[in-house]
């Protein structure tokens, strides 16, 4: 199994989601958030940075005009927003080789915009938007490190939806 689909009922359960997530990634691992505008890419990030530990008290908000923003938890955690660049040369300037290929986290809105630099080894989060506040989330392994996780991401994440009854 290489995918897994979440129905998000509300943006509570989209943040609970994405803590599971940051609990469950490891250094190094590349997540990719695809949606459009609104999908709740900056949410579930939100999520992600508290399951790896980044304090309630750190505003962890969308890089939009920064492009990159660094957060300290269990694992340092890099988001990057790419939505006002037009292409990867864009990027010369800024340190998202750091960002992608360190020992931290790096969380991707418009992973598109990488184009053939977005690294074949990672996870791809597509968001759908279902309504007001339902999302679907489809939750893709990409490469051989994260295919190999795919079954423990699963197992943990129906765990969630049991406990909180957040998904359909």
């Amino acid at each position: 199994m290489n995918e897994f689909i979440f129905n998000s009922q509300s943006e509570q359960c989209s943040l609970l989601l994405g803590h599971a997530i940051g609990e469950l990634i490891e250094a190094g691992d590349i997540l990719a958030l695809w949606g459009e505008l609104g999908s709740g890419k900056t949410l579930l990030t939100q999520g992600i940075a508290r399951g790896l530990g980044v304090g309630p008290e750190v505003r962890v908000t969308s890089p939009t005009f920064t492009i990159i923003n660094e957060y300290s938890g269990r694992l340092h955690l890099f988001h990057l927003d790419l939505y006002r660049i037009s292409g990867p040369d864009e990027l010369e300037t800024l340190p998202w080789q750091e960002s992608l290929f360190g020992n931290g986290v790096a969380v991707i809105e418009w992973p598109e915009r990488l184009g053939r630099l977005l690294p074949a080894d990672r996870w791809d989060i597509k968001l759908s938007i279902c309504g007001e506040e339902n999302r679907e989330m489809l939750i893709c392994a990409h490469g051989r490190k994260t295919r190999a996780r795919m079954a423990k991401w699963v197992e943990m994440l129906k765990a969630v939806q049991l406990e909180t009854q957040c998904w359909q």
